[in-house]
């Protein structure tokens, strides 16, 4: 269509008003680069940019789309209890782990799970010990391993949480985007 247009426009300049397509006077020449420069189509490497830019916009309003999704389903429930069942069942596979490889493991920050961890030691469900290196080791208590078996599901549909509709395989990798998302603090 720009093109039609192109070919349908005259020069204004001159007594001639020759077609813009092959103009003859040297102002003519200059609008009708002027214009056809305005008319470029897009190359190889602008698609591929714009390309890259509609995905990081298209994933950027589904990551917030997603989090509004999960804040609302979460409404109502204490997420600090959930940061703390996180790390009783983190305690359940390493056991003895130091507060820093916790921070690391967890990927909480330090205030946080200092606040987490106060708590569950209120609770009685860890026991913080200070180690030779000057490392506090964090090991889960008697009562901490009972509130982790509490966790459990009672029936086979107490399970479905907000990533059931998810497969094993698609948590993983979801786990791994999303921890690199935060490392990279963008």
């Amino acid at each position: 269509m720009k093109k039609e247009q192109l070919e349908q426009e005259h020069c204004p300049y001159c007594k001639r008003h020759c077609s813009l397509k092959d103009p003859h006077c040297g102002k003519g020449k200059t609008l009708a680069k002027s214009m056809s420069e305005k008319v470029k189509v897009l190359g190889d490497s602008e698609k591929e940019a714009l390309k890259k830019l509609q995905s990081e916009l298209k994933l950027s309003l589904l990551y917030q789309k997603g989090m509004e999704t999960l804040s609302k389903k979460a409404e109502g429930k204490d997420s600090g209890k959930l940061i703390r069942s996180y790390i009783l069942n983190i305690l359940v596979e390493k056991n003895g782990i130091t507060s820093k490889e916790l921070k690391e493991y967890s990927g909480l920050e330090k205030e946080e799970l200092k606040k987490v961890l106060d708590k569950l030691e209120d609770k009685g469900e860890i026991s913080i010990k200070d180690s030779k290196e000057k490392e506090r080791t964090i090991h889960l208590t008697q009562k901490g391993e009972q509130a982790v078996l509490l966790q459990l599901p009672k029936d086979k549909n107490a399970g479905d949480r907000f990533f059931s509709v998810l497969t094993e395989e698609e948590k993983g990798k979801l786990e791994i985007i999303l921890s690199k998302l935060i490392r990279s603090r963008v």
